[in-house]
């Protein structure tokens, strides 16, 4: 259970990692307001899920 929790993390991760970069790219084009919620989106793509598997372990 441990590493395909340890598996997914990675692929979240990586998934967060590309969004984040799209999110400094539209910073850099002046589109702060959308920047802002891309990096949010980036954020909510790694928390959310690791929030629900904490959430079933208990």
């Amino acid at each position: 259970m441990i590493w395909g929790i340890f598996f997914i993390f990675i692929f979240l991760l990586w998934i967060s990692i590309r969004t984040f970069s799209y999110g400094k790219w539209t910073w850099d084009k002046k589109n702060w307001l959308g920047a802002i919620m891309v990096f949010v989106i980036a954020a909510l793509i790694l928390i959310l899920p690791m929030l629900s598997f904490y959430w079933a372990e208990r």
